[in-house]
């Protein structure tokens, strides 16, 4: 059974029994480089099943980039962007 299947229905057995919160997240990383370069990307995705609430899911995605010059200056940005159901 493919894990976000077992994820699935694990989150899902949790939010059939009254009160309770099940969840359930999956990251991945990736780290690149070069000659003046770094980036760095995370994405993360997360589902959650409350009684209450009932079925939600989010992702995320984070990304940080770093720029050297020959000088040696370091410049950069950081960017999370998500989304959600």
């Amino acid at each position: 059974m493919p894990t976000i299947l077992k994820t699935f229905t694990a989150a899902m057995l949790l939010g059939c029994l009254g009160g309770c919160v099940g969840a359930a997240g999956v990251s991945t990383w990736d780290y690149r480089s070069g000659p003046g370069y770094d980036t760095a990307r995370i994405q993360e995705s997360r589902i959650q099943v409350d009684s209450d609430q009932g079925f939600t899911h989010e992702a995320c995605t984070s990304e940080s980039r770093r720029q050297r010059a020959n000088s040696g200056e370091v410049t950069g940005a950081d960017l999370t962007v998500c989304r959600s159901n």
